[in-house]
């Protein structure tokens, strides 16, 4: 090997000398023949500190192939390495080969016949590797395989079977083999060493950038202020969204080429499509494009040609491009809406400037909701301060378990003893605390659905062992079900079987194709979901394309309540998130948000107008779920006369709706959920939760997911209902389902945490009551946001101005308690607002139900004492009477708009007086009142809140 045409072939290459990670790995690799994992940001040179050592050795002891695997979590992935591997390796006179699903057959035949040195694939194809028999032969020169991506694989199921997979081929060849693992981001490096180490002496070193990744990120609330976002503002008639689609079509003039990341497919192709018609519509000098898993391999390809050529000014992209695809030299990255995490944020804004030494720079572009802007920022300060959330790895798969059986079963066709299994799968670290009575219970479903064979104290494949493995998948499928207009016939659209079957009952309300539909049946034979079109002002149900959502961690909403507690007695945002935030507008409502809880403080509010309880906790996605659930357990085992007809959590939130009985009982539902946190001890205990999970949806949902990866089911040719997933629940499948939602549903260690500090004080929980939704409420409310427009709206003035005049009201006059109920139509013909009895200025408009209203009116005239409450609703009573003195009808048609009081009916004046289109405003707020109307009870539809 002559290694001055090596090194003048990599100058060639511009690799003009090696990086201080480089040089390490060369070290421990090629020299002390370690196994290691590299920890380094994109664009340090780590794919290259992973191959130098190990094609140095290759050429040097002229190992035949295939001498070395490079595993990858995607095909997109195997692509770009393979282009950038091929050119290092003719420096070393190696080759390089890529086989994974979508490899054609005469390439796979090539593979065979002539293998590479280095073989590219995914996890799932090295599987099949090991049970190909003209492969088998090759395997036996196998020195090194390289792990890319090692974080989010030891996250995965199939990152786990990548491990235990390698185990059996270890044991198959006689030997040890090499491994290089390869990541971006690690927090529990203990973890991922004792993994790596697959439970055997092998001592692995971990090999780290000594300079960390350089981070300028900033988060922004786009106000619309430039012509460019009026225009934009005239066509889609939402000025938040036309603010941040702007402040998007700015960033591309000025940075040329941008990546832009959402958190969902669905949200990618909205924003895509919404922003391609924008730009033909006003006629913008832009190139836009999408890339996501679910598009073609074509498309896909085409996309990252594009912008690697610099002929794409905007790409919006979901986690496809968070990894390290080649997409050459990106200028700057947006993030559209809060990451929820910061490795996530790590990940896309990394592919910024991702040369060595540079900074990579970002920004988050989110709404104005409080809890957005203080998430993101927190978000944003712990990428800056390599705060990183840990990983999240599942001990003792049980799925794993059963396919790792079925393998090494395969791989022994004259038979392996059933101990010596057992004792192989203990050694490893993720079986370590394996029992005999988990083994057993794996071993015994796949006996009985004779996969294996189990003849005295040997097991044996069978017929079934092959396909077993080749149909089994560690990534969950889901299949389409198309949903159907009973009336016409017509297709309108389609949903993933697993939301339909597990969240969707007759009579539900849902949105698709920009319309709200009733759900009539759903045909599991046909997957077939009936539907007729159902009112706007329905209660709706918005479901999403993912069924697992990024979650908040714990720590990210406690120091998101700090902010807010440090808020509250300071009356401003705190140093370090003022400089975050330098390009947002930072004025605070401080009376409002003086109204909400902290990290130390828990409140339970009950809205008697909805009979909705809303529980404001910074806990986090994970430990606000679990506490839903608690609370849930509690009203459906003890007080089942309190039915829970809506829920739901935010990181900061959680909301139940419940039905009254019919019968006045002396306990109120508010008291019912403070005594439950009073007692939230009792609910730390394994039984207790593990009774609490599998009455939650969550629980449902995984089993869907983990029959799947046993090989019970197969979305494809298997008929799935509720009923099926249920018959799960007291199985091996059931336990292993269980097991995710404490894992991954759930967070335990930080509820124990919490209920540590409300048991010792430190966290104090109170409740409250009020008769009508507060502006803290809206706050907590809007954090959940509705889908952006998939196109261009057109707005109906007239149909929508029709509404509004047709819409039902009253006025009460505050001097002589006269009141009149008629429509919006009939008072706008008043010549004056004044009472037709006693002829006072006191007239006041009054939304929903009045007699509440006139109860208090008659109070305060007789010079009765009013409550707090009442006189909260007289001092607002007053401020409406003024309000439409002053302004007249322009006050009138504004607080007859639902959820607009007199604070918002201000606002609304203020920008017609602006020369705003009175009834495009008054739509916008129409809309996000939709928002928290979503969480109304079928019988307070028709309801219209006062503020």
């Amino acid at each position: 090997m002559n290694l001055d045409k090596i090194a003048l072939c990599l100058k060639k290459l511009g690799y003009e000398k090696l990086t201080e990670i480089q040089k390490k790995s060369l070290q421990e690799i090629a020299q002390k023949n370690k196994s290691v994992i590299i920890i380094a940001p994109t664009g340090s040179g780590k794919t290259e500190a992973a191959v130098f050592p190990v094609m140095v050795k290759i050429a040097l002891n002229k190992i035949p192939p295939i001498a070395a695997i490079y595993i990858t979590p995607l095909r997109a992935l195997n692509r770009d390495i393979e282009r950038r591997l091929n050119n290092i390796a003719n420096c070393f006179g190696l080759n390089v080969g890529v086989r994974h699903g979508d490899t054609p057959s005469s390439i796979r035949k090539n593979i065979q016949h002539n293998p590479p040195h280095i073989l590219i694939t995914t996890p799932e194809t090295f599987n099949y590797i090991l049970i190909n028999e003209d492969m088998k032969p090759t395997l036996f020169n196998l020195r090194y395989i390289i792990i890319d991506e090692f974080r989010d694989l030891i996250e995965s199921k199939r990152g786990l079977l990548v491990l235990s997979t390698i185990r059996i081929l270890e044991r198959i060849i006689g030997r040890e083999i090499g491994l290089i693992a390869l990541s971006a981001t690690l927090h529990n490096e203990e973890l991922a060493r004792r993994l790596l180490s697959l439970g055997s002496n092998r001592e692995v070193v971990v090999i780290k950038e000594s300079t960390p990744r350089r981070f300028e990120i900033q988060v922004s609330t786009p106000s619309c202020e430039s012509e460019l976002c009026r225009k934009i503002n005239e066509l889609l008639g939402d000025q938040a969204l036309s603010a941040r689609i702007t402040r998007i079509f700015e960033r591309a003039e000025s940075e040329k080429h941008i990546l832009v990341f959402t958190n969902t497919r669905s949200l990618a192709e909205s924003l895509s499509t919404l922003m391609r018609s924008l730009r033909d519509e006003l006629g913008l000098n832009l190139s836009i494009d999408v890339h996501h898993g679910s598009l073609s391999r074509q498309h896909r390809e085409k996309v990252e040609r594009e912008f690697r050529e610099r002929k794409l000014n905007i790409l919006v992209s979901t986690s496809s491009l968070e990894l390290g695809i080649d997409i050459g030299h990106v200028e700057y990255v947006v993030q559209y809406m809060s990451p929820r995490q910061a490795i996530r944020l790590v990940q896309r804004a990394g592919r910024s400037r991702h040369r060595l030494g540079d900074v990579s720079r970002g920004e988050v572009i989110t709404t104005s909701n409080l809890l957005h802007i203080l998430e993101s920022s927190v978000i944003a300060w712990r990428v800056v301060n390599s705060q990183l959330e840990k990983e999240v790895v599942i001990s003792k798969p049980l799925d794993v378990l059963a396919y790792t059986i079925a393998l090494l079963v395969y791989l022994h066709p004259n038979g392996i003893p059933v101990e010596q299994v057992f004792e192989f799968i203990r050694e490893h670290p993720l079986y370590n605390d394996l029992t005999r009575e988990e083994f057993n219970d794996v071993l015994d479903y796949l006996t009985y659905t004779r996969v294996v064979k189990h003849e005295g104290m040997l097991l044996t494949p069978t017929k079934k062992t092959r396909l077993y493995i080749y149909k089994t998948s560690m990534i969950p499928s889901t299949i389409d079900v198309q949903v159907i207009e009973a009336g016409t016939n017509k297709k309108v659209g389609v949903l993933d079987e697993e939301y339909v079957v597990v969240h969707l009952n007759p009579g539900d309300k849902i949105v698709l194709a920009g319309r709200p539909w009733k759900i009539i049946n759903y045909d599991e034979t046909e997957r077939k979901l009936y539907v007729e079109p159902t009112e706007i002002t329905e209660e709706l149900s918005i479901p999403h394309w993912e069924g697992e959502n990024i979650p908040v961690e714990y720590e990210t909403a406690q120091l998101v309540g700090d902010i807010v507690a440090y808020i509250k007695n300071n009356n401003k945002l705190p140093e370090f998130i003022e400089k975050i935030l330098e390009e947002t507008n930072k004025s605070l409502e401080a009376d409002i948000i003086k109204q909400l809880g902290d990290s130390k403080t828990i409140t339970i509010d009950y809205i008697d107008e909805f009979d909705l309880i809303i529980i404001n906790i910074y806990g986090g996605s994970k430990v606000n779920t679990l506490i839903r659930d608690i609370v849930k357990y509690v009203l459906k085992t003890q007080y089942p006369y309190f039915k829970v007809t809506s829920s739901s959590t935010t990181p900061y939130a959680i909301f139940l709706q419940v039905q009254k009985p019919i019968t006045p009982i002396k306990k109120h539902p508010v008291d019912i959920v403070l005594e439950v946190f009073e007692n939230i001890d009792k609910y730390i205990e394994g039984e207790a939760v593990e009774r609490i999970a599998k009455e939650s949806s969550q629980f449902l949902w995984r089993i869907y997911q983990v029959a799947q990866r046993f090989g019970a089911i197969s979305p494809e040719t298997t008929s799935v209902n509720k009923k099926l997933l249920e018959a799960f629940t007291d199985t091996v499948i059931g336990r292993e389902a269980l097991k995710e939602v404490l894992v991954k549903d759930y967070d335990i260690t930080s509820f124990r945490e919490l209920v540590r500090k409300i048991e010792s004080g430190e966290v104090k929980v109170y409740s409250r009551k009020y008769s009508k939704l507060q502006d803290h409420h809206t706050i907590l409310l809007s954090y959940i946001e509705l889908p952006i427009h998939r196109e261009i709206p057109v707005f109906d003035t007239s149909a929508f101005m029709e509404r509004v005049l047709n819409r039902k009201i009253s006025v009460i006059c505050l001097r002589c308690g006269f009141y009149k109920e008629d429509r919006v139509r009939e008072f706008l013909k008043m010549e004056k607002y004044t009472c037709p009895k006693c002829k006072g200025a006191t007239l006041a408009l009054v939304k929903g139900d009045i007699s509440k209203t006139l109860e208090i009116v008659k109070k305060h005239h007789k010079g009765l004492k009013l409550t707090v409450e009442e006189r909260r609703i007289h001092e607002d009573l007053v401020n409406r009477a003024v309000i439409l003195q002053k302004h007249g009808d322009k006050a009138l048609l504004a607080l007859s708009i639902p959820g607009v009081g007199v604070k918002d009916a201000g606002k609304i004046i203020n920008r017609v007086l602006s020369g705003e289109d009175l009834f495009k405003v008054l739509y916008e707020y129409e809309k996000r009142f939709l928002k928290i109307k979503k969480y109304l009870k079928e019988e307070d539809r028709e309801k219209q809140s006062e503020d």
